[in-house]
């Protein structure tokens, strides 16, 4: 027997040899040749805290050393996918072009959600979320029937992919808690979708830290690979 779906991301036949050894096991979404291309690159030199890959040349995190000149730094970012190549094509027709399906390539490591006493989203825009029908972060928790509770609000903001990391800086924290929740001593997974300068992480990481929490890690389906546009 074969699995003749269609990849979800490629669109070609999936050819799926379904055995007796793998009859009951769930059946891939996406062929090989695109499975492949979903990396993050395990070899090369990185920051410890943030995954930012570093040159020889640099002792110390850079991006770490100038968000921490602003803001308390998380404990830990966390990983899927470096954001380039298939993977930017991917989570750009998946979060822009509306392609829902597409949440079910991000595979979580639910195992790694154990470890917190809230799992909290990124927050999206009422009028953003209106246009695009649908939450890109909460969908892929939905998915994995992973619980988490929505406590931020944000301004509406101009796309952030379009500033400076200078300019990105310089905005005031667009970002508020609305739901009155005793976070002392508690252990925080902040879920979005792409990490770039670390900004959006650490303003939302910024509310919580005043409420004496444990700490706050940071789990993203993609790492920008080149985030130093100044």
């Amino acid at each position: 027997m074969v699995n003749l779906n269609k990849c979800l991301i490629c669109q070609n036949n999936i050819n799926e040899v379904i055995d007796l050894l793998n009859l009951f096991s769930k059946q891939s979404i996406i062929c090989e040749q695109c499975a492949n291309q979903l990396t993050f690159n395990h070899q090369t030199r990185r920051c410890k805290k943030c995954l930012k890959i570093m040159s020889e040349e640099e002792d110390a995190c850079l991006d770490c050393q100038w968000l921490s000149n602003k803001y308390p730094l998380i404990n830990q970012l966390y990983t899927l996918y470096d954001y380039d190549g298939l993977v930017k094509a991917l989570i750009q027709q998946y979060k822009l072009n509306g392609d829902v399906a597409l949440n079910q390539v991000f595979q979580l490591p639910l195992k790694l959600f154990k470890r917190y006493d809230y799992v909290i989203p990124a927050p999206i825009h009422p009028n953003k979320l209106e246009q695009r029908t649908f939450d890109h972060v909460t969908t892929v928790l939905d998915n994995h029937k992973i619980k988490y509770i929505q406590v931020f609000e944000t301004e509406e903001r101009k796309k952030q992919s379009e500033l400076t990391k200078i300019e990105r800086s310089s905005q005031h924290n667009p970002f508020k808690i609305n739901k009155d929740i005793d976070f002392e001593n508690k252990r925080i997974l902040l879920v979005d979708d792409i990490y770039t300068t670390g900004l959006t992480m650490h303003r939302l990481a910024e509310l919580l830290f005043i409420r004496k929490i444990r700490k706050i890690d940071a789990l993203t389906f993609a790492r920008a690979v080149n985030n130093d546009k100044i």
